[in-house]
């Protein structure tokens, strides 16, 4: 019995779709892409389970991630953490998977994730660039041209897509995660506060970017030159200045592209549509800000974090 996965493996989660042989199509895992260690360099954990065991078991057991900015950066953790999570969501039978890679990755690092791919006892690999995936999962086509967005924790990539070919892209590396780092560490250095990683991303998560400038936000951490609690409310404004890397990243990659279309048939390129995919995509008020800073319409996809990987089930399907 043969298999398809499609597989979107990214900073933030690892997506699975699965078209089993009773035909039925659907997600069969969303994880975080990260795995509990031990001191010794085994993987104890994978997914959400790392973060249950992280603090609850004896020994410096430490929670990592193999992939950073889009790119596979400890070959032997992520080749693991594939292995499991293929294994968890098709447990039997020969496995065909289609896995979904940014444009801007080099071919080295392209070779690095097949050879991962390779170690998880797959019969076959096929990478699919991203932005062709994520468009077909969108619901949307390239009809006049089609710009598609894709707001990840690792990097944010706008493709200009025309004839089911990819003619542009900008990829920034430092999407969603960089952005996280960039609070904390702001807050840091301006109130003194140290704030856990999470606290900066739930807090950036919050922010309804329609409402800018009456929102207060508040932040609990250590205060780093006494080391006893401290609160601080800080204003929306600020908090999106300091979320630049994700928010102002996505509109200056999109403005990037428009920018500077290629021709198509030996006539100036059209745009048709903008469509915003991934997580960040998610963000209350993105769209209208991005929107009002590009004086374009946006669209967002429902469920746009899902779009690669529908994308994939699509083209493992057929339709």
């Amino acid at each position: 019995m043969s298999v398809a996965i499609g597989l979107d493996f990214g900073d933030g989660s690892t997506k699975i779709y699965l078209n089993a042989t009773d035909n039925s199509r659907n997600i069969a895992l969303d994880e975080p892409s990260i795995a509990a260690v031990d001191p010794e360099g085994n993987v104890i954990a994978v997914g959400t389970e790392s973060l249950m065991i992280n603090g609850r078991t004896p020994g410096a057991v430490t929670v990592r991630s193999p992939i950073h900015d889009s790119i596979v950066t400890d070959f032997n953790l992520a080749a693991e953490m594939l292995d499991r999570f293929i294994e968890r969501a098709a447990p039997h039978g020969r496995k065909r998977v289609y896995a979904a890679v940014k444009c801007g990755i080099d071919g080295e690092s392209r070779e690095l994730y097949r050879r991962a791919l390779n170690d998880c006892r797959v019969s076959r690999i096929e990478l699919i660039e991203s932005p062709i995936a994520a468009l077909i999962g969108s619901g949307y086509n390239d009809d006049g041209g089609a710009l598609v967005c894709d707001i990840g924790a690792g990097s944010i990539e706008c493709s200009y897509l025309r004839g089911g070919d990819i003619l542009r892209t900008e990829t920034y590396f430092g999407g969603g995660d960089e952005a996280d780092k960039s609070i904390a560490a702001a807050l840091r250095r301006k109130y003194g506060i140290a704030v856990d990683i999470s606290m900066a991303r739930e807090a950036k998560q919050g922010l309804d970017f329609t409402l800018s400038g009456t929102q207060k936000v508040e932040f609990t951490g250590i205060d780093t030159s006494t080391g006893m609690p401290k609160r601080i409310e800080i204003t929306d404004t600020e908090l999106l200045n300091y979320s630049a890397p994700q928010i102002k990243g996505a509109a200056d990659s999109i403005n990037a592209v428009l920018s500077n279309l290629p021709r198509y048939a030996g006539k100036e390129a059209t745009v048709e549509r903008i469509i915003l995919v991934g997580g960040g995509a998610l963000m209350p008020g993105l769209s209208e800000y991005i929107q009002t800073e590009l004086g374009r319409e946006i669209i967002v996809p429902n469920e746009p974090q899902y779009c690669v990987v529908r994308g994939l089930g699509k083209i493992i399907s057929g339709e």
